[in-house]
């Protein structure tokens, strides 16, 4: 079978975007979108200046980090290599976006899902070239079978000294440069004052690398398409409210089999969880660009994708918190001592799970490592503790045992919190230039006065230090709980936008 691939000579390549309005009349490619585009970086100063083009498409990957992601198999690997996406079976969930690190997919406006170069796959069948080859007026794209050792494409790859995008992801793309200068080839290099679009003037993205001082010749970026941010609001109202609803079921499990009983356990923190659970459902499913076709998660699963675990995990959660409330009001005792366990479980994977999700996100390189998974249970311990003292204490329905056991979860979970926030972002040398660049748009950038006084002082360190020194004091607790929570929410806030903060392209 073939392997197809592209040798793209920047030495040939004129800037002449060409290859860009050929694909967009080929695939009716709407206006604002692209699937292929030539980014331009600047070198030099005035007379003495470089432009560099990098004609930028998808690089159909032999280990395709979007393909793995993809909940309902949209997105496959053809026999002959060319990963293709079936707009069919596509929710529109845009986890393929921050899973591409080389920022290939969009969310096509007319039809609300994603969309990619797929090497013109129309063309290829019919034993024809790719549109944007058939036009580049100097030959700078060569197109072949990367399998034929006979081929031009090959033969290239075999004699020229190449170079492929980011081959620190290990996705093995098959897009490969010949005459490649750091400044164009890697995003992290070149500065962004501006970025120019159709005549527009876009805002860079707050993680792009600033200018050298008093180096004006160094790279800087004249042309590339807008930084394109796949998850939002939407995803932090999620984080916060899985949060609560797995935390509290959990503790309530916890409390039960310590043998605690009372309305707080038995009733408020299961109707708590259902309500929250639902909540998240309801917010998943809103922030579809399809959300008539959430339920192809379930019925065209992909199992490589955590979306799909989570999913399942998030069900199993929301049916385990109906039956308490079923057991509550029909007294139903036996039922409910036979799912705690397993509401101990589902909590805990209905929690850890989106560290993975976030991991398969591998275009963000502040998203991968185990700490989001710890960190994730860490905040949910915390927000199921916050929300059973605020709803628990004013009422009288906490007693001074569970009061003081809370108020210690609190305390040991916001601490670790705590520790692990500067530990990951504050002390841990970066492993990647991105990854730096993300943590400093956390620490000492846009996001610093947020991240520094209400994640880690007021909604940290402080309701830490009131949880553990005075666990029985019943009003200073609830406000350290209140504060618990708004400094959780702070933080999915920063963490989701941060973490999409460093162009990919």
């Amino acid at each position: 079978m073939p392997n197809y691939g592209f040798a793209i000579d920047l030495r040939k390549c004129i800037g002449c975007h060409a290859c860009s309005i050929a694909c967009k009349a080929e695939h009716d490619v709407p206006i604002g979108v692209n699937r292929c585009w030539v980014k331009t970086v600047e070198k030099g100063t005035f007379p003495d200046t470089r432009r560099l083009f990098l004609p930028v498409l998808c690089n159909q990957c032999d280990n395709a980090p979007c393909v793995k992601i993809c909940p309902t198999n949209a997105l496959y690997k053809r026999r002959d290599g060319i990963v293709d996406l079936n707009g069919d079976s596509c929710i529109g969930c845009r986890s393929c976006m921050n899973a591409c690190p080389y920022d290939q997919l969009f969310i096509d406006p007319d039809t609300r899902t994603a969309e990619k170069c797929n090497f013109c796959a129309n063309r290829v069948e019919q034993e024809l070239l790719p549109a944007c080859v058939i036009v580049c007026p100097t030959q700078c794209r060569i197109f072949g079978d990367l399998n034929d050792p006979a081929s031009e494409v090959s033969r290239i790859v075999a004699r020229e000294s190449t170079t492929v995008r980011k081959p620190e992801k290990d996705t093995l793309p098959k897009i490969f440069y010949v005459g490649a200068d750091d400044a164009i080839l890697r995003p992290e290099v070149a500065a962004r004052p501006l970025m120019f679009r159709e005549g527009q003037v876009i805002l860079r993205p707050i993680g792009a690398p600033d200018p050298i001082p008093g180096d004006p010749g160094a790279p800087r970026v004249d042309y590339d398409v807008p930084h394109k941010q796949a998850w939002g609001h939407d995803l932090v109202a999620y984080l916060f409210a899985k949060g609560v609803a797995t935390g509290a079921l959990f503790l309530a499990a916890v409390l039960a089999l310590l043998g605690h009983g009372g309305s707080l356990v038995h009733v408020v923190a299961p109707i708590i969880s259902v309500v929250f659970g639902a909540l998240t459902a309801f917010v998943l499913v809103i922030d579809l660009e399809r959300p008539e076709r959430f339920y192809y998660i379930l019925t065209r699963s992909n199992w490589r994708s955590w979306l799909v675990w989570g999913a399942w995990f998030l069900t199993a959660h929301g049916v385990l918190s109906v039956l308490w409330v079923v057991a509550w009001l029909f007294g139903l005792d036996g039922l409910r001592r036979l799912i705690l366990v397993p509401s101990l479980v589902a909590s805990v994977l209905a929690t850890g799970y989106t560290g993975f999700l976030f991991a398969q996100g591998l275009a963000r390189d502040l998203w991968q490592g185990p700490s989001a998974t710890i960190d994730l249970l860490a905040q949910a311990a915390a927000a199921g503790a916050g929300i059973l003292l605020i709803a628990g204490v004013p009422f009288g329905l906490v007693d001074a045992a569970v009061l003081r056991l809370l108020s210690l979860v609190l305390g040991i979970s916001l601490s670790a919190h705590v520790v692990i926030l500067v530990v990951e972002h504050v002390l841990t040398p970066h492993a990647t230039r991105h990854h730096e660049l993300a943590a400093r748009t956390i620490v000492r950038g846009p996001f610093a006065t947020l991240f520094w006084g209400g994640a880690v002082l007021v909604g940290g360190i402080l309701p830490a230090a009131v949880s553990l020194a005075a666990p029985a004091a019943t009003t200073p607790i609830v406000a350290a709980a209140f504060l618990a929570l708004a400094g959780g929410l702070a933080w999915e806030y920063i963490w989701v936008e941060a973490g999409q903060s460093v162009p990919n392209s």
